[in-house]
This record gives structure tokens, sequence and C-alpha cells, in this order.
């Protein structure tokens, strides 16, 4: 049986986990997706008012759909240490979706994981990891906000979502995951998508989005991806290791 506990947040895109054996005085609450669809004019977290429903196990699943847009849905399926959220995303418009996305969000700002100032945000860059606040930073209208390329994906200015926000270090290429290591170094909360398509950050809130790739998407066509979240009691270099395994990345 499932020990973390989902709820989903009726006609809202969000939902809200607690009871995590690592963490287990704090919630999180998951904006998954603040935004989805055709990376170049993609549907914002609000234009949708999902439908919730439990589905037995612990899990949850949520549907949205504009119509002639698009149609989308999402089954957040909790474990032990860790919870799966699997959207399949259908292109319901006429055209191509060069890049499609959903930009799902994690928030940490309630919980002994909040890091306004990125010293314990880490990422892996060139095979070497490191913390945020080592890498650089371009400083847009929104100083909080920082977005990422990733390894096999197309870099951000190519993509217009992530290109919009002018908050993209051209010379940073990380690998599809984020993480955040708790005051005590011996607890960490990490997102990581299959595939990635970007990385976003804010220090505001202690937010931190891996955004699933739905790859180039045909009129009529569906596509899948995972968005996985870990709650582990691991220093991150053990962890690391246990997520390439079964990520299978």
């Amino acid at each position: 049986m499932a020990s973390i506990r989902v709820e989903g947040v009726q006609g809202q895109m969000a939902a809200v986990l607690s009871n995590v054996p690592a963490f287990p005085n704090d919630r999180f609450v998951l904006g998954f997706p603040e935004a989805i669809g055709d990376a170049a004019r993609a549907i914002w977290f609000g234009a949708l008012k999902p439908r919730w429903r439990e589905i037995g196990d612990g899990a949850w699943e949520s549907a949205g759909e504009m119509p002639d847009e698009l149609r989308y849905r999402l089954v957040i399926t909790p474990y032990e240490d860790y919870v799966d959220a699997v959207i399949t995303l259908t292109n319901c418009s006429h055209r191509v979706w060069q890049n499609s996305m959903a930009f799902n969000c994690f928030n940490c700002g309630s919980s002994v994981l909040r890091d306004n100032e990125c010293l314990r945000h880490w990422v892996r860059v060139k095979g070497k990891f490191q913390r945020l606040v080592e890498l650089p930073r371009v400083f847009s209208d929104r100083p909080t906000v920082q977005l990422y390329s990733v390894e096999g994906a197309p870099p951000g200015a190519q993509i217009p979502f992530v290109a919009n926000f002018k908050a993209t270090p051209a010379d940073v290429v990380a690998e599809g995951w984020m993480a955040i290591v708790a005051p005590d170094g011996k607890r960490l909360a990490a997102t990581v998508s299959r595939p990635a398509l970007f990385l976003f950050q804010n220090m505001e809130y202690s937010c931190i989005h891996s955004a699933p790739s739905f790859g180039t998407m045909q009129p009529g066509q569906t596509a899948k991806a995972l968005t996985r979240l870990y709650f582990v009691r691991q220093p991150l270099g053990k962890w690391y290791e246990r997520m390439k395994r079964e990520m299978e990345l």
C-alpha cells in the first residue's frame, strides 16, 4: 500500500501530496500541468477546469480539454518514496506542433526543503553535480526565474515557451532532472521527466520543474510522457545512481 497521499484539487490543474515518509510534516503542491500543449502557444493554468477522480490504490486521474486545440489525461500514482505522473496528450488542432510539452510545477515552498537562495538546488552539467547558485544566470524582468536547456532536447532559444522568458543561459545544458537537498543533507526531493524538454525553477516559491516533452505532434496525434517525483532518505549521489537505473536514463 502506498504511503504518500495524493488529492486532486477539483476544477484546478493542481494536486496536493501529503503523508510523505521522508518529509512527514510537510505538504507539496503540484501544478500538474501548469501549462500544456504546443510550446509555441501553450495553454496556461486556469484556462482548463479539469475533472479529478480517485481511481484506486491512492491514484488520482484528471482530464482536461480545449476544443480544437488539445485534450489530456493525467494519472498521478503514489508509491512508497516516489510519485509518477503520466500525461497522455492529444493534438486536437490543425497545426503541427514542432515541440509539445507539459509545464509540471513541483512546489517545495511549504516544506523543510524551501531554499530561496538556490544553495541546495542541484543539477548535473557535463557529468558534474552543480548547485544552481554556482551556474551562470540570466536576469530578466523576473529575476527569481531561470530556465535551462536539457541534454538531447532543442536549445532553449529554439523553444518559444522557453525563449519568451528571456532567462536561459546559453552555455548551460543540464540533464533532465532537478533536486533540492534538505538542510540536514540526508534527504532530498527531485523531479525528473522522460523525455525532458527543459528545466525551470523559481527562487521565490522554491518550485522546480522538469518539463516533459511529447515531441513533434501532428494534428490528431496522441503521445505520452512521464514525470517522476522522488522523496528519499538518500544523499544526492546515491539517489542519482538509483534514478538512472529506474528511469533508464
